[in-house]
């Protein structure tokens, strides 16, 4: 069973996964290593610097 699968949700956005859809693994520590599912371009991890302080300028 995927991540996907038993996650059913983001793990960034909290939104589900529609059968079949791409999904991307991050990794997270927390006790263990733990892997989480998220949609494609979503992540648990913060923006770069240089990525946040582009968003602003635009």
């Amino acid at each position: 069973m995927s991540a996907a699968e038993r996650q059913r949700t983001c793990a960034a956005c909290g939104g589900a996964f529609e059968p079949g859809e791409r999904t991307e693994l991050e990794t997270v520590v927390d006790g263990g290593i733990l892997y989480v599912a998220v949609h494609t371009r979503h992540s648990t991890y913060p923006p770069r610097r240089e990525t946040e302080a582009a968003r602003r300028l635009a």
